[in-house]
């Protein structure tokens, strides 16, 4: 069963390629600025546990399954389902589930292109010693005057959108793939010579402890909750990025294995990065925040107090650029796959037509950032809306309706299950863990994960 379309994508030339292009995608920035310190808060080694084990049990075989119905059909994530759904006799308007997913994915890379110009910006600041020797006032008053300063974060997010759209317009066999195989191993050199310098430089024993001891009296419902929802993020679950990389998953390759490979790298980079950026501000003092006011304000105050901590933060700002730069080029995929497949277009055109929408919603974003913005609403921005509607609503809602279609609605012989007893035990586990763990797990994030955002 293979898509019809009017413009092969091609294929990746090993799985290693494809390893690649899916790290780039689930290693984001929430590896560095918000799961390291939800587990210090929440239990330490008690939190990781139970982020580990929502991972394997509840969010690979979501993975599995976007994958190999990709692979199947071979085409961009809308058309894989309405294929799939037409081969099952289901409901052609299961491929409304992908369609949203492409939408979700373009509002949550708007949002990530306005961060990344945060992050292009402080790797100026860091390169010019503009916080070398800088107070904790000073540093967080930085960070304030880059968001009233419209003008600069515009520069700066067409910039990376420039970027991205030139790495999403490549080919995807010998342009984007031989990039990103370089790339990657690269920028994990790089993660473990700032989890060097933090060893050599920071407090690396009070990190180690903050993360992995275990503290049951500390581990609430809502740091379950927060396990839970960390697992459903870190692997781009509903976004349909997953699927549009693996319609180019080479044939004959296990897909369980690669992807098992790349929930241990994203789980060793999510560790690592924890230790280096702890162990940095511990070595300062001060109390870890999380999210922007972790990034943004506690680890530029930390490395400019730090011997070549000027060296030492423009690498690590270049790092999560580069990052978040192969994270917004992954979430742009589903889209121009789309574009391409479909209606044909020329790939470069595809890409600038996504960018578009993304620069479009970016802008909006950016101008609402300001204190007395008119996409202002309820005291939250535009951006933050956009945030609770892609990331708490949309985004689970996808992963839901997904889980349902691809457990009850696609047929065994889809998934290609070879003959053998352990194969067909292996199936049965993995279905049994689609059809009945996953489902309620992703309502739960989806109900009270809105919950808890918007009475915060």
């Amino acid at each position: 069963m293979a898509l019809k379309k009017r413009k092969i994508q091609g294929i990746w030339s090993s799985r290693w390629t494809f390893l690649a292009a899916a790290t780039g995608l689930v290693v984001s920035l929430g590896n560095f600025w918000r799961t390291p310190q939800e587990s210090g808060h929440n239990g330490g080694g008690a939190f990781l546990i139970i982020y580990l084990a929502c991972v394997l049990l509840v969010m690979l075989p979501i993975a599995v399954a976007e994958v190999r119905i990709a692979v199947r059909a071979r085409g961009n994530p809308i058309h894989a389902v309405d294929q799939l759904a037409h081969y099952a006799k289901a409901s052609k308007h299961w491929s409304l589930v992908t369609q949203i997913a492409s939408v979700t994915a373009l509002l949550l890379a708007a949002n990530g292109a306005v961060v990344s110009a945060w992050l292009l910006v402080y790797i100026g600041k860091m390169a010019t010693g503009v916080m070398d020797g800088a107070s904790l006032d000073l540093v967080a008053g930085q960070f304030t005057d880059l968001l009233a300063a419209p003008d600069v974060m515009r520069f700066w997010q067409r910039l990376f959108v420039l970027l991205a759209i030139a790495l999403s317009a490549m080919n995807v066999v010998r342009g984007m793939a031989g990039l990103l195989r370089v790339l990657l191993p690269v920028l994990l050199l790089a993660l473990l010579s700032i989890v060097y310098y933090s060893y050599a430089l920071g407090d690396f024993a009070s990190a180690v402890k903050w993360m992995f001891t275990l503290r049951m009296d500390d581990l609430s419902w809502r740091g379950g909750f927060f396990a839970l929802q960390h697992a459903f993020y870190t692997l781009s679950i509903g976004t349909g990025a997953l699927m549009a990389y693996g319609a180019y998953f080479p044939s004959g390759r296990s897909i369980t294995r690669q992807l098992f490979a790349l929930v241990i790298i994203d789980a060793g980079v999510l560790i690592l990065a924890g230790l280096a950026i702890l162990a940095l501000v511990f070595d300062q003092h001060i109390v870890p925040g999380s999210g922007p006011a972790l990034l943004f304000i506690s680890l530029p105050f930390s490395f400019g107090n730090l011997v070549f901590g000027d060296i030492a933060g423009t690498a690590f700002f270049l790092l999560l650029g580069i990052l978040s730069l192969t994270t917004v080029v992954a979430l742009m995929e589903p889209t121009v796959a789309y574009l391409v497949e479909r209606w044909a277009f020329w790939r470069p055109l595809a890409a600038l037509t996504a960018g578009s929408l993304i620069l479009i919603c970016g802008d909006l974003a950016i101008s609402s950032l300001a204190p007395f913005s008119e996409l202002r609403w309820l005291s939250r921005s535009f951006m933050e809306w956009v945030d609770i509607v892609s990331a708490n609503v949309l985004l689970p809602l996808a992963a839901w309706c997904f889980v349902l279609f691809a457990a009850w609605r696609v047929p065994k012989l889809v998934y290609g299950v070879r003959e053998g007893w352990f194969e067909g035990l292996f199936f049965w586990i993995w279905q049994a863990l689609l059809r009945y763990i996953a489902p309620p797990a992703i309502l739960l994030v989806l109900v009270v994960g809105l919950y808890l955002r918007v009475t915060a």
